[in-house]
């Protein structure tokens, strides 16, 4: 019987020293080199590089004009009007949701489009290509309007910011299903439009003045204005 007792005792002994080393093992920190814990594997230059591709410009200022912001400025210009005629005072505006979808698109177009102007190495028109309404008097040529666009490239910078600005005001109406207020974004986005084309685009642009008989007729009454914003 003592023998017995002396076995469970010294089994017991055993048992709580294996215990207590387990417990130093595990409560021992584990250092990065240690084999218990693979250290994360290093990102692979090639790999790193792919992730930050070089960005390409393939467009033109006139094709970003012509393919992105004058068909975006043009939608949100067309999807708010007050037109008057026979029968009353005409207001459009968007109605369904799919509607005010359609605008928001526009708007979102617009505002990124800006950004795009301003990418360096942009040209102002494609290789070969000529500057859209060139010959007609007061619009500079290629060679001159790049040479402009080179020397105040920082006005053109302002000019697609004060743009990108004029589309947040008006996506901001647009979430607010404000017409009123989408009418007045547009009247920024057409000032800052045609401020910029001034520059850049006909700036020895000359505006015959209209004769003084202009709509003192009867039979031709001169046209009414209808602004975009009040």
């Amino acid at each position: 019987m003592k023998s017995l007792l002396r076995a469970c005792a010294m089994g017991c002994v055993l048992s709580a020293a294996g215990a207590c080393q387990k417990s130093e093992v595990a409560s021992a920190p584990i250092s990065a080199a240690s084999p218990t814990r693979p250290s994360a594997p290093a990102q692979a230059p090639a790999a790193a590089a792919a992730l930050t591709a070089p960005l390409q410009l393939t467009a033109s200022i006139q094709e970003l004009m012509d393919a992105v912001i004058d068909p975006a400025a043009d939608a949100l210009w067309n999807s708010v009007s007050i037109i008057q005629t026979r029968n009353g005072t005409v207001f459009n505006q968007p109605r369904s949701d799919e509607q005010w979808h359609e605008v928001r698109r526009r708007a979102i177009v617009l505002i990124e489009g800006s950004n795009l102007l301003v990418m360096d190495g942009r040209k102002l028109v494609a290789p070969g290509s000529v500057v859209l309404d060139q010959g007609t008097s007061g619009v500079l040529g290629v060679e001159e309007g790049q040479k402009r666009l080179d020397l105040q490239h920082a006005a053109f910078v302002q000019f697609a910011g004060a743009l990108r600005d004029a589309g947040t005001q008006m996506l901001a109406a647009i979430d607010k299903k404000d017409a009123q207020a989408m009418m007045n974004a547009g009247a920024a986005m057409d000032g800052v439009c045609e401020s910029c084309h001034t520059m850049f685009w006909y700036p020895n642009q000359v505006i015959p003045a209209l004769p003084p008989e202009f709509g003192s007729s009867k039979s031709a009454p001169k046209p009414k204005r209808i602004p975009l914003s009040p």
